[in-house]
């Protein structure tokens, strides 16, 4: 399966995010990765302020995923990453991918779905890369050129497929995984995360939906 094509697994995870660690460990489990000794959680950055980003929180991802890919690339290995607000679909335990690629897009929200090549692409949470993949992306992060507002690592991966159009991507259709629902840690916070006593029911409310979403359908 696309699992067993990578020599490293790693979980981006704020610290202080406790319940987003146990619900990730949960869904480790339930794919047969508990215990694997290529599974690690990498402890997230969390900046001081925003910089030339949108908010802290995007940032903090970007810097995140950008060390894991310097990590990769020293090592030579090829890794997946995934934010630790991944949840894992059914069919991810049988899904073979072909063997030639360097970029692999697990879970994703495309702007045009009949060409997701060309599309732009919401959503870095379940990411893969080869060996080759990794050195090359994490130059790139590192030489990174813009002006304004610094783009997202979502926005980044877009911007390096499109100044490389010979890196091979591939894109599991449908999705592999889907971003939880769960208080964010990039935008601003809804009114019943920033309340004590509303933040309890915010909470039992997305469990219940995220329950909902995976009955069987029918």
């Amino acid at each position: 399966m696309i699992l067993d094509r990578f020599d490293r697994i790693r979980v981006v995870n704020l610290a202080h995010r406790r319940d987003r660690r146990a619900q990730m460990e949960g869904e480790l489990r339930r794919i047969g990765l508990a215990g694997d000794p290529r599974v690690s959680f990498f402890p997230a950055f969390r900046p001081d302020d925003r910089g030339d980003f949108t908010s802290v929180g995007a940032r903090g991802v970007y810097a995140s995923q950008k060390a894991i890919l310097d990590e990769a690339a020293e090592a030579g290995e090829s890794v997946l990453i995934l934010e630790d607000d991944c949840d894992f679909e059914p069919h991810v335990t049988h899904y073979e991918a072909p063997d030639a690629w360097d970029i692999f897009y697990g879970g994703y929200e495309p702007s045009n779905w009949a060409d997701l090549q060309g599309s732009d692409i919401i959503g870095a949470h379940m990411m893969g890369f080869s060996a080759t993949g990794a050195r090359l992306m994490s130059d790139y992060l590192r030489d990174l050129s813009y002006t304004g507002i610094h783009p997202p690592i979502d926005g980044v991966y877009v911007w390096f497929r499109r100044a490389h159009p010979g890196v091979v991507t591939h894109f599991a259709a449908p999705p592999l995984g889907h971003q939880r629902s769960s208080r964010t840690d990039i935008a601003s916070l809804a009114f019943f995360d920033r309340w004590r006593g509303l933040r309890s029911m915010a909470s039992a409310a997305r469990r219940i939906k995220r329950g909902i979403k995976r009955w069987p359908r029918p």
